[in-house]
């Protein structure tokens, strides 16, 4: 994280919702949801994300996507516009979405 922080809502494939911090510009850009649930994520949770490359540097990027069925993930959206932090905060640069990763458990004993 690069910038100011949030908390955003994530829903789980458990069906709760969990609270998570992230990067304040890459929670707007993916359209994560404000947190209103005080639940944090489980530890053994790995959350669902996108992967997203720099056009021009191939820099990858990782961001959580807080909703299953967020255009991002299902794969209606196929680019993200997020802040580029080797320069100014305000200049925002399309990144292709490389690939999709499913929320992971573990540990859950």
């Amino acid at each position: 994280m690069a910038g100011p922080s949030t908390h955003i809502n994530y829903d789980s494939d458990d069906g709760e919702t969990y609270r998570i911090r992230m990067d304040a510009s890459n929670a707007a850009a993916a359209g994560n949801a404000a947190a209103t649930s005080t639940v944090h994520l489980p530890s053994g949770y790995r959350p669902r994300y996108v992967l997203a490359t720099h056009p021009t540097t191939n820099r990858q990027r990782k961001i959580v996507i807080g909703s299953p069925s967020n255009a991002l993930f299902v794969g209606g959206t196929s680019t993200i516009s997020i802040e580029e932090f080797s320069g100014t905060h305000s200049t925002t640069v399309s990144h292709p979405v490389l690939s999709r990763v499913g929320e992971r458990r573990y540990n859950l004993g």
